[in-house]
């Protein structure tokens, strides 16, 4: 678990508003505006939030205990997701990742190319590719790909997520890298 992350939070007053990461600042947004700005106002009185879900700022809403996030998510209810990978909206999810849609690239590989053409060595090394467990460092990347399975591959915001694909699920995970691939471009320009 983590303290809260800066970022923009509902501030139990009906706005979002920036949280710096150890306490709330005067600048927030109204969301119910039809032209949304940035206003700036007296820093609410430092209130205790209670446990519970919020939302994180990141297209889900957490479990905050009272003092920390949890790693506990849970989606709109309209979400797809296989693999541990799940798209909501804007948003694709990733373990405790989080990133926008747009500009995502999904594909289905076997792990014996993966290894062949050693794409994975890069991003391990850059400390950018991810699996189901966490981030995969060069030394975990051989325990991390089994040469006989396939995988979810999906580049998004300068990182690469790895998703093991369930044996015998290559034909859903090939529709679930295409459904990624179109959101992706449905929310590029939007």
């Amino acid at each position: 678990m983590a303290a809260a992350d800066a970022g923009w939070y509902d501030d139990g007053h009906g706005k979002q508003r920036w949280w710096d990461g150890a306490r709330w600042t005067e600048q927030y947004i109204d969301l119910r505006e039809r032209d949304i700005k940035l206003h700036a106002d007296a820093t609410p009185a430092t209130r205790v939030v209670g446990q519970g879900w919020y939302d994180d700022g990141r297209g889900r809403q957490r479990w905050w205990d009272g003092t920390r996030w949890t790693d506990a998510a849970r989606f709109s209810g309209s979400e797809d997701s296989f693999a541990g990978i799940v798209v909501d909206g804007r948003w694709i999810h990733f373990g405790v990742s989080s990133q926008p849609v747009a500009g995502a690239s999904a594909s289905l590989e076997s792990g014996a190319e993966l290894l062949r053409r050693g794409r994975l060595g890069r991003p391990a090394t850059a400390r950018v590719l991810y699996g189901s467990s966490g981030l995969i460092t060069p030394r975990l990347l051989p325990r991390s790909v089994d040469p006989r399975a396939d995988y979810l591959l999906v580049e998004v915001a300068g990182q690469l997520w790895l998703a093991a694909v369930p044996g015998g699920e290559e034909s859903q995970a090939r529709q679930f890298a295409a459904w990624i691939n179109t959101s992706s471009q449905h929310y590029r320009y939007r």
